[in-house]
């Protein structure tokens, strides 16, 4: 496979050999257990069917003139945790392109300003990166790119994906590709660590910590004065109402438009209530 780059649509380049049924498996709207996924990248599945599984939220603010978003970045490349970063590259207003950076500097000018700057085929770069023999490799994406490569990690396929060593989402508030209104995840739910800017004040922003990886980022990133907490406990209200608003909306889509389409979600009873109650 590759992309067109002007549209980032995909296109066949050659016949599938060894990795034959890969890109279906791999693609989140083929079908997406979402349950299992969490079983298998957590050892738990969720309690707030809002924001997926986590282990702390904090809200918080840069202590210096840098992003918050690359001060994390910063802080993983500084403490070893990643030793190169899968980012995207705006090649015009409609895609991204992946890129591979081997440094925090290299990053620091890619740091998206909001999720449709990462819109594009992401996860090649992890291949890209795989076939330069890179290890310990860090991506930035968006819930949907963090939810395909969720599944590649819990498959049999021999792909080099867990040479990944921290994914990081930018958590997504907007709709502007085809896909997007048939999405489910809003707040990057299969990453280490998630980052919303929507739900706090202007100039700060959420951190939904998911595992013990992201917990050292943060830690990371507070131990060199790069970030610092404003709210141990912040409110989620807005957050929540707005991620519980588009997945319904989106869930009304995928029955009312095409039931067929539905079949690539697989929900427990309690998350289809959730999904469908007002």
């Amino acid at each position: 496979m590759d992309f067109s780059q002007e549209t980032g649509e995909a296109y066949v380049v050659d016949e599938c050999a060894e990795t034959v049924g890969l890109c279906y498996n791999a693609c989140p709207r083929s079908f997406l257990p979402v349950s299992e996924i969490e079983q298998k990248l957590f050892g738990k599945t969720r309690i707030d069917l809002s924001l997926g599984v986590y282990n702390d939220i904090i809200q918080v603010k840069s202590k210096n003139d840098d992003q918050i978003l690359y001060n994390l970045v910063l802080a993983a490349f500084e403490k070893g945790i990643i030793k190169h970063l899968v980012i995207g590259e705006s090649i015009n207003k409609k895609v991204a392109s992946p890129r591979v950076v081997d440094s925090a500097s290299d990053a620091k000018d890619l740091i998206p300003q909001k999720s449709m700057e990462n819109a594009g085929p992401l996860i090649t770069g992890i291949g890209i990166a795989y076939k330069d023999y890179k290890r310990d490799i860090g991506f930035l994406g968006n819930p949907c790119h963090n939810q395909g490569l969720a599944k590649i990690l819990t498959s049999d396929f021999n792909t080099g994906a867990e040479r990944t060593s921290l994914r990081i989402a930018y958590c997504c508030v907007s709709g502007g590709m085809t896909g997007c209104s048939y999405c489910i995840d809003f707040s990057g739910e299969f990453s280490d660590i998630s980052f919303s800017t929507f739900g706090a004040p202007k100039g700060e922003a959420l951190l939904i910590i998911r595992t013990d990886k992201g917990q050292e980022v943060v830690d990371a990133a507070k131990e060199m004065n790069l970030i610092e907490i404003t709210k141990a406990n912040p409110d989620l209200s807005e957050l929540k109402k707005f991620v519980n608003r588009k997945r319904k909306g989106n869930f009304k889509n995928l029955l009312g438009r095409d039931l067929a389409t539905t079949k690539y979600l697989k929900l427990n009873i309690d998350e289809l209530r959730d999904f469908l109650e007002e």
